[in-house]
């Protein structure tokens, strides 16, 4: 039997600490954010059930979910500038790792985005190994590249290569770590500019689609790995939001950690939904986890109660929703408004201009009814439209 508590009791400092189908945003934060040495794999406990009989904001959470359904208008991130001035320059681009989709799609947009303003883009090729990215960054320093492009790694990895980039005039810019909400780490200090991930804005619309659906009588089993940052930051919301519009909620915390998902994923989740007969909701922090959750909600005979919500929008999950019944909801950003956006903070550098805190890359719900604007089958970057691609021009136009 489940021990309940109620949210409001708990409090903020008791929450849960802080891309296989989905390497891609996962592996950049599995070998840069470890933020815990519990390798637990189970119940963390669980919140909700006799809160004091607050109603839930049903309404708000719908509001959410309507606000990033529909296609996504481009909100610029900052005054324009002029972009011409970088012309000449070169950017290297520093990948967690070169077999990561997520890093190398990214980073050929922002190539893209680059090459008609005359901005030669290199890529130092690795395969993840810490003392690839040392290399690599001493590469950039001795090629004398004019910035460099880090996407998906912990700059405390290469903080003394990055003191040094910063000692001969070459910027360092961290891309898609942490969310924009996360205290800076030891070793931010010397890094020029971030593009955040919107991860616990994504773990909020999880949330609030559960709330939503069940009409405010969510009871959830969440499942994070308690050894990356990022899926903190993303429980985090989720949790954020059930305290704000469903106090009375109930979930249940599952913690597996990465290496450990093809092996015990499965088996925990089940053993989460067989012990409680009431959850209505798995909720992966990450959609790489999802061909493990899936399986676990059919095996333990809870297809007909249990919907999926979570975050990253896989092709791979785009088309399981497509298919099935269990994925009801996976947001997700677009891989090529992610490089543009890349693109537009690599410029701001270079051209001494002021980095803006956000590039507002957009999180965009795919459910049910909409899910077919991802391509049938669903592929990368369909469902997003193209308006980034003016709205940017025109910023780097000075206009």
């Amino acid at each position: 039997m489940r021990d309940h508590v109620s949210l409001k009791s708990m409090g903020r400092g008791s929450r849960v600490a802080p891309l296989v189908v989905l390497v891609l945003l996962l592996s950049a934060a599995l070998v840069a954010g470890c933020g815990s040495s519990d390798s637990s794999t189970g119940s963390e406990g669980s919140s909700g059930g006799g809160g004091g009989g607050a109603e839930a904001n049903v309404a708000h959470a719908e509001e959410m979910i309507a606000e990033h359904t529909p296609i996504q208008k481009f909100k610029p991130p900052g005054p324009a500038f002029d972009a011409s001035k970088a012309a000449g320059k070169t950017v290297m681009v520093l990948p967690v790792s070169s077999n990561v989709p997520f890093n190398v799609l990214t980073g050929k947009a922002m190539e893209e985005a680059l090459k008609p303003l005359g901005v030669n883009v290199t890529t130092y090729t690795n395969q993840g190994q810490p003392s690839q990215w040392q290399q690599g960054m001493s590469t950039a320093i001795s090629s004398k590249v004019d910035a460099i492009a880090a996407i998906g790694f912990d700059p405390q990895s290469v903080a003394p290569q990055i003191k040094e980039a910063k000692e001969a005039g070459i910027p360092f810019v961290e891309d898609h770590f942490l969310d924009a909400e996360h205290p800076n780490p030891a070793g931010y200090e010397d890094v020029a500019a971030r593009i955040p991930a919107p991860y616990i804005e994504a773990g909020k619309l999880s949330a609030a689609w559960a709330i939503a659906e069940t009409k405010g009588d969510a009871n959830a089993v969440l499942v994070t790995s308690k050894d990356l940052l990022s899926a903190g930051d993303v429980l985090r919301g989720i949790e954020e939001e059930f305290e704000a519009d469903c106090p009375d909620c109930e979930y249940t915390v599952v913690n597996v950690p990465f290496n450990d998902w093809a092996s015990k994923m499965q088996t925990a989740v089940q053993s989460a939904l067989t012990q409680n007969p009431d959850a209505n909701y798995v909720i992966p922090v990450f959609d790489g986890m999802v061909q493990f959750a899936a399986p676990a909600v059919t095996s333990a005979g809870a297809g007909s109660r249990v919907k999926i919500a979570s975050y990253n929008a896989t092709p791979s999950v785009l088309g399981m929703m497509q298919e099935g019944e269990i994925i009801s909801m996976d947001s997700g950003e677009s891989y090529d408004w992610l490089g543009w956006g890349l693109a537009d903070q690599m410029l701001r550098v270079m051209t001494g201009t002021k980095p803006v805190a956000s590039e507002n890359i957009p999180l965009r719900v795919f459910e049910k009814e909409n899910v077919a604007e991802a391509g049938e089958p669903p592929a990368v970057n369909k469902g997003y439209g193209n308006a980034y691609e003016a709205g940017y021009e025109k910023l780097w136009g000075g206009k």
